[in-house]
């Protein structure tokens, strides 16, 4: 057995380039497959991960160990603590199982791309050979740059030339590999079942390391769907039935499937960017009604690119750093009770509030709450946008470094962004634009679910059981403008 393929953020069998190749290698030289998960557990909690994003991807993980078995590849899950130890973990597997070459797909985050290199450091000394190969994106991650060589800072410039380079390499995907039937040795077998045995807390996938019962329960993960099946009825029912509605239906809360819904499955990889941008194309060439709002959820795919791209390019902002420098000046406020009213949904707002409980409640929120809420907690509040990032990847389902810190940064004023600093988001504005009958407000804040729909956006004077209103919003901003104009930033 010669070939270890390394899952991370790729939980799929269907275009993973590093699963295809090493399939592809081992049956030219006539060896063997063995996949594996090295679960960081306490580098998920560094990382903020919460029990919904990690109950999620150990969802993803057994869907992918049965996936894996019909392929006679065995999955083997080891629990490691953090990335130092993947990697005597993987040396010591590779070696145990006689496998020359580990196999694996590139991730965008710094401490993930420092791992990867000094596992190839340490593998080359014992002549194992390692692998890793663009899967996160379109176009190869950091390597759409100026002719000048340096990196695009703003989105459109970003996009135009990204749409450039895809049509000089089209997109294309990988199908499933085919069975190792043929290659898989019954010795071979025998060292696998070792060290299972021997694998420590977490076993081989399907033992009771994992409950599936206990996902059962959990009414959060009982609402997203975590089988490469169901990810592509998902992503095909979007494309052939939604779709056409997406640019209109898009921005109103109330309606979720007016949103593609696939954002978990691409954060743990069980769907490929590269099979959602291919499905939205198809559309977008062949059906002349939908091919505006297809085209707008493909301007998204390309939003979460850009977002990949960076943090290659910008280490520091995988270290919790603005990527303009000088917005690190800003005076947040250290204002606990209000942070907490924000992350409880008590703020007084309701559309605010709202938001925040769907998010506890479901593990997921809609993508202009996210903007709302960001731009309520770091503007009007004036509390450092590291907060309520650190919130959101506690508690979505979907979480991931490079859209989430991409948001925030953008919400906050501190990322990618030409727009002026004073660029505000008035929840009651955007509650009587997108919920103007207060339908979202009622299902998520049933204080407010008797009134009439206008003082369900902005109640009138006292209502039992729901607040006041923290602040005044005219005074928040106000304080928000002080606080950039005195650290010297121009309006621009």
């Amino acid at each position: 057995m010669s070939h270890l393929v390394w899952f991370r953020a790729d939980l799929r069998l269907h275009d993973n380039p590093a699963l295809h190749t090493a399939c592809q290698q081992a049956v030219i030289d006539g060896s063997g497959v063995v996949a594996c998960f090295l679960r960081p557990q306490d580098q998920w909690e560094n990382h903020h991960w919460g029990e919904n994003r990690a109950r999620f991807t150990e969802r993803c993980l057994l869907d992918l160990g049965h996936e894996l078995a019909q392929l006679n590849i065995s999955l083997i899950c080891w629990d490691v603590g953090d990335f130092n130890q993947q990697i005597p973990a993987l040396l010591s597997l590779s070696q145990q199982l006689s496998c020359q070459h580990i196999w694996a797909n590139e991730e965008p985050e710094l401490n993930e791309r420092l791992r990867d290199q000094a596992l190839i450091n340490q593998a080359q000394k014992t002549g194992i050979q390692c692998h890793f190969y663009n899967d996160q994106t379109l176009l190869p991650m950091g390597q759409i740059l100026k002719k000048d060589g340096t990196p695009y800072r703003v989105y459109g410039a970003f996009r135009k030339q990204a749409l450039k380079e895809l049509e000089r390499f089209p997109v294309q995907t990988l199908p499933i590999p085919q069975s190792m039937s043929c290659i898989t040795e019954a010795s071979q077998q025998d060292k696998i079942t070792v060290l299972q045995a021997d694998a420590g807390s977490l076993n081989v996938v399907g033992v009771s390391a994992f409950q599936p019962k206990a996902y059962l329960d959990d009414p959060i993960q009982q609402r997203w769907p975590a089988t490469e099946a169901q990810a592509f009825r998902l992503l095909d029912s979007f494309c052939q039935e939604r779709i056409s509605q997406y640019d209109p239906q898009r921005d109103f809360p109330g309606n979720a499937e007016g949103t593609s819904l696939l954002s978990p499955l691409m954060a743990t990889g069980k769907l490929s960017v590269k099979s959602c941008w291919l499905s939205a194309q198809q559309v977008q060439l062949s059906q002349p009604q939908g091919a505006q709002s297809a085209g707008r959820w493909l301007d998204e795919l390309l939003w979460r690119e850009f977002y990949r791209h960076l943090l290659v390019l910008y280490p520091e902002l995988s270290r919790c750093q603005p990527f303009k420098p000088e917005r690190a000046q800003i005076p947040w406020r250290n204002a606990p009770d209000d942070l907490a009213k924000w992350q409880q949904g008590t703020t007084g707002f309701p559309l605010v509030d709202a938001a925040m409980r769907q998010l506890k409640e479901t593990g997921w929120m809609h993508n202009r709450l996210r903007m709302l809420t960001a731009v309520f907690l770091s503007k009007y509040l004036l509390i450092d946008w590291r907060e309520g990032e650190c919130w959101f990847m506690q508690h979505l389902v979907d979480g991931d470094l490079a859209s989430n810190n991409g948001g925030w940064q953008w919400a906050a004023s501190t990322g990618t962004d030409s727009v002026p600093y004073f660029r505000l988001l008035s929840p009651y504005r955007q509650a009587e634009r997108f919920d103007a009958q207060g339908a979202f407000i009622a299902r998520f804040v049933p204080e407010l679910a008797s009134l009439p729909a206008k003082q369900r956006i902005q109640p009138k004077g006292y209502v039992k059981g729901y607040p006041v209103p923290m602040l005044d919003l005219r005074e928040g901003k106000d304080r928000m403008m002080a606080a950039f104009k005195s650290a010297s930033f121009s309006q621009t």
